[in-house]
């Protein structure tokens, strides 16, 4: 047949993550022992004021076609979440909210990346960012990180990869897969970096709830001599365990949210309205938020300190967003071969680290957003084949 496929899918290719999570559900549903945490999913239910609100939501026929930015209500009470918490100067006809963020994101980077463009992105990264902007014709510029040095980003490492093509810049803050929290010097430095360079900054703050040991999460949206060239994109799937609902939003200065607003209104045309009213319950859900907090702190150190007593294995402790990255000296292994490794022997689902690109060599990702019994039993059952 016939070869329809375009060159920019090519370009791309499936999400390993997804994948992976969905091959773990069809190992259990045929009976197969495994345990997986290749899901970067929260385990805990959507909080019982949000499901309430979407029930009422319904049930009063909030069920049509809302402004393709969002409703006002939700996108105001956004704005004042990002002036009150976040330091960030907008209002809602600033903000744009989106069947999930990851479709925020797709829009920002098909708004403003073309063929010729490059955008540099600290990696070990989010997957999705290299497939999105190798969609849209750019190219896609890894600047790797280390483990050993905590995934620590400086200005340094940026201007060794930037070039007269380079127009973007992401940061993932907390960082999906490391779990690093961007210090103040970081900040710093990403912002000289942009506005000397004058490029667009991705800030995705998906995981901003969920930070431990103290530290306090800074937005480079509330920096302000880069303020008009960063797109800050967020949502209430992990804060508010709502990804099934899929809900997020971006904020970015009028211009920039006026040329996303074309790929909205031509594709999805709105968020669903009943799921828009439900989120203004979460922000009252602090507590809900906090109680998950707490419990992926403890599941950190439970996993962290089991995974740190195997010979071979060095686990960082995570300082945001609920996954171990950690590396293994095994018999030279690559991270694809101790994957699969893992799953033959141990029974139990990672992701490679090498699928979130450079800096991931010999690497697994692991989620700890999983009950504590499972992740013991993974501990111990990785303990007996590594040892």
């Amino acid at each position: 047949m016939r070869d329809f496929e375009t060159k920019r899918l090519k370009r791309s290719g499936l999400s390993p993550t997804v994948a992976l999570n969905a091959k773990g559900i069809e190992m259990k549903e045929k009976g197969i022992d495994v345990l997986s945490f290749a899901a970067g999913e929260p385990d805990f239910d959507t909080p019982d004021a949000v499901k309430e609100a979407a029930i009422q939501a319904i049930l009063a026929n909030k069920t049509h076609y809302t402004s393709a930015a969002g409703t006002v209500a939700l996108r105001r009470a956004i704005a004042q979440k990002l002036r009150e918490e976040n330091g960030i100067d907008t209002d809602e006809n600033c903000i744009i909210v989106t069947p999930g963020a990851k479709l925020a994101l797709f829009q920002a980077l098909l708004a403003f990346l073309e063929e010729g463009d490059e955008c540099l992105v600290p990696t070990p990264a989010y997957p999705s960012y290299r497939a999105i902007i190798q969609m849209t014709g750019a190219s896609y510029i890894p600047v790797p990180l280390k483990i050993e040095e905590g995934f620590h980003l400086t200005r340094g490492m940026l201007e060794e990869k930037v070039t007269d093509r380079t127009k973007m810049l992401i940061v993932c803050n907390p960082c999906n897969p490391t779990g690093h929290v961007l210090t103040d010097e970081e900040i710093k430095d990403i912002a000289a970096f942009a506005e000397a360079h004058e490029i667009l900054v991705i800030s995705d703050e998906i995981y901003e709830k969920l930070i431990y040991d103290g530290r306090v999460h800074r937005s480079l949206g509330s920096i302000p001599p880069i303020k008009d060239r960063v797109i800050t994109l967020n949502g209430f799937s992990k804060s508010a365990a709502m990804t099934g609902w899929r809900i997020g939003y971006s904020a970015a200065n009028p211009v920039l949210t006026k040329a996303m607003m074309k790929l909205q209104t031509n594709t999805v045309n709105c968020t669903a309205s009943f799921v828009q009213e439900a989120s203004l319950a979460a922000f009252s859900c602090t507590e809900e938020t906090e109680l998950m907090r707490r419990s992926y702190l403890q599941r950190r150190d439970l996993i962290c300190d089991g995974l740190n007593s195997i010979p071979g294995i060095f686990c960082p402790r995570a300082e945001g967003a609920f996954y171990a990255f950690f590396k293994i000296d095994y018999q030279g292994m690559t991270a694809e071969q101790l994957a699969d490794y893992i799953l033959e022997k141990a029974g139990v689902l990672v992701v490679p680290g090498t699928a979130f690109g450079e800096g991931g060599e010999k690497c697994i990702r692991l989620s700890f957003a999983a009950d504590a019994a499972s992740l013991e039993m993974a501990v111990e059952r990785m303990r007996k084949i590594f040892s």
